[in-house]
């Protein structure tokens, strides 16, 4: 008998299960493509990018909110989990959820990214295993891409720490 997901593996497994349409992104997606424990990058969090959809925004919520997780936006208390209204607008402003569990992590729940559209991301995305269920993880170049593409000092200084990893000199 296997034990049951712990962390992000559950949330994971949870959001696929409910048939919720995401893809792994970000530093945990490039963490996906590691072929070594060294290659792995330290992440507090684990960003999905949602299908642009009200109705799948809200299947997400659900799904999370039933194994105990919490939402804000802008670092504030997100409770519209079911009003139409609040959910398409948070969809067309492209904004993210920040979904935290105590014990087991914070996901963002992104509607949009920098570079590429979600239906741009899960044209070649690749599957993964994670507690026997298949998650999608955008492609390590268009990762890669997307961290060059947002500008953000985080993501510039990861860029370097990740092509010096990479490089094998030792560095990051």
């Amino acid at each position: 008998m296997s034990q049951p997901p712990s962390g992000f593996a559950r949330a994971l497994a949870a959001l696929r299960e409910a048939g919720v349409d995401f893809v792994v992104v970000g530093v945990g997606g490039i963490n996906f493509y590691a072929r070594t424990p060294g290659e792995v990058f330290a992440t507090v969090d684990l960003d999905t990018l949602l299908r642009p959809a009200a109705e799948n925004l809200a299947a997400a919520l659900r799904v999370l909110s039933g194994i105990g997780y919490a939402f804000e936006v802008g670092g504030e208390p997100f409770v519209d989990l079911e009003d139409a209204e609040v959910l398409s607008r948070v969809v067309s402003r492209g904004a993210a959820l920040t979904a935290t569990h105590p014990g087991e992590g914070q996901i963002d729940l992104m509607t949009s990214m920098a570079g590429f559209s979600y239906e741009e991301l899960s044209s070649d995305a690749t599957p993964f295993r994670v507690s026997e269920v298949e998650v999608r993880v955008g492609s390590l170049e268009k990762l890669l891409h997307s961290k060059e593409r947002s500008g953000r000092p985080k993501d510039v200084e990861f860029l370097r720490a990740f092509a010096a990893r990479m490089s094998g000199d030792g560095e990051g």
